[in-house]
């Protein structure tokens, strides 16, 4: 049985990012790479969910499911897996694309980069927001 407060916890996680994530893609395209284990992957239907209820249309799909894009689908149980989430204004309309790196607990880097936000499922009380980068936060909303 799932505890009601580690999903009120995970949800609340959720929001902070999603909040974070709209308020620094107004005007923008976006696009959110999410590596998880498979055992998480709720939680990128949950993300794109919460960015829905803020207004930005997008959708999910695996990393590499495009022609020329590199990534790996999510692979056998308890692999990590990569799963982009896109919407909003072409890059063509010149505002370019808010890129958005998410790691969820137990999820290799992808290409060696940091992530912009990690997402920590180890803690027995439920999910925490254990980064977020300062690009996303309410002090710079120039980039």
């Amino acid at each position: 049985m799932t505890d009601l407060s580690a999903i009120a916890r995970e949800r609340a996680a959720l929001a902070t990012i999603a909040d974070a994530i709209v308020a620094a893609s107004v005007d923008k395209g976006l696009r959110i790479e999410v590596a998880c284990p498979t055992s998480r992957l709720a939680v990128v239907d949950h993300l794109a969910q919460a960015l829905h209820a803020r207004g930005r249309v997008c959708r999910c799909r695996a990393a590499g499911s495009e022609p020329g894009e590199a990534g790996a689908p999510a692979g056998e149980r308890g692999q990590p897996g990569v799963v982009v989430i896109t919407g909003g204004p072409a890059a063509g309309t010149g505002r370019g694309v808010l890129r958005v790196d998410v790691r969820v607990t137990g999820a290799p880097a992808q290409d060696g980069g940091d992530p912009d936000i990690v997402l920590d499922y180890q803690d027995p009380d439920g999910p925490m927001v254990r980064y977020l980068a300062p690009h996303l936060s309410a002090a710079d909303r120039s980039a």
